[in-house]
Formats: structure tokens, sequence, C-alpha cells
């Protein structure tokens, strides 16, 4: 009796994990899309500003959330997205230099 049980409670372990993995699978791809700050109701929780918020009731002091799911929501946190745009740009230009200084050491020919 006691090798029965062992195995409906391994049987229901199993299961048990197997739906674990459906809905941690679904966190993750999720994830990747949806803003953290949306909740069930589509309104924004974010304790602070974002591009994406959107009144709506003013009145009631409420936000939604306006993200689409379409592009990657983390850049819409900054406050200063052209002074992103210039780092970014600088930060290439930096790497494209060093690469150029280590071809130059190796006595390779520079491109372009």
């Amino acid at each position: 009796m006691a090798d029965q049980d062992q195995q409906a409670f391994q049987e229901r372990l199993d299961r048990i994990g197997r739906l674990f993995t459906d809905i941690v699978g679904h966190a993750e791809v999720s994830s990747r899309t949806r803003c953290p700050y949306r909740d069930r109701h589509d309104l924004c929780t974010a304790l602070f500003r974002c591009r994406n918020q959107i009144a709506a009731d003013p009145e009631a002091d409420l936000l939604t959330c306006g993200h689409d799911g379409t592009f990657d929501y983390r850049t819409a946190w900054e406050s200063h997205p052209r002074s992103r745009q210039r780092a970014s740009a600088k930060i290439s230009a930096i790497k494209e230099e060093a690469a150029s200084r280590r071809r130059e050491a190796a006595g390779e020919e520079p491109t372009a």
C-alpha cells in the first residue's frame, strides 16, 4: 500500500511540476514585451513618469499603460532619450577606434 501512495504522490508532483513549467514559460515570454508596471486592468502602477502613460480619468488620477507590446518598453523610462542616443553613438565610436588601434598594433591593414 505504501508503494501505491508513494507512486500516486510522485504522479501528483510531476503534474504540478508540468503546470508550473507552463506558467513560468508563459511569464518569461510575456515579460519580454509586457510592461511590468501594467496591471491586469491595463492601469499603470509605476510611481514615476513614463512616456507610455495615458490619463484614463484625470479626476481620479488614474493612468493607463499605452504600451502596446511592439517595442522595448525599457527606454520609455529614460528622462533624456537623446542623451541615450548620443551616448550610444559615442560608445560605438570608441569601440571602433579601439578595434582600429588593435588592428594597427597587430600589423593588419586598416578597414574603411
